[in-house]
């Protein structure tokens, strides 16, 4: 097992996440998996996902027909090991233990934008 942290910076969800999610994985888990288990834990806390218009964390950032991240969305991983992980070109490699992810599903400094897939 490993363990990972996950921030999101997104008003709704750090409000009921406030210090994030801090998560034991399979040793081979990816980002793809760090935010499906967020939106598991989601999940137990909320009757419906919190952020209006979507129905999880994966809708609001992933693009399922190109498997990649939509390009407003901003994120950046490190590890104890590791000081940089490139997760935006490698959604599903393995993550070091001990990682952190911060995610920003709308990244404001973003000039294109997509709308997610439904």
């Amino acid at each position: 097992m490993k363990s990972v942290t996950l921030i999101v910076r997104q008003t709704e969800i750090s409000r009921i996440f406030p210090n994030g999610f801090q998560l034991q994985l399979k040793d081979d888990a990816s980002t793809f998996d760090v935010i499906k288990a967020a939106d598991e834990e989601t999940k137990k806390k909320c009757a419906n996902f919190p952020v209006k218009n979507y129905h999880s964390l994966l809708h609001m950032v992933y693009h399922p027909q190109e498997n990649r991240f939509y390009k407003q969305v901003a994120i950046q991983a490190h590890a104890k090991s590791k000081p940089f992980l490139a997760i935006r070109e490698a959604l599903k490699m393995s993550l070091p233990n001990e990682s952190t992810i911060f995610l920003i599903p709308h990244g404001g400094c973003q000039t294109d934008w997509e709308e997610p897939a439904t």
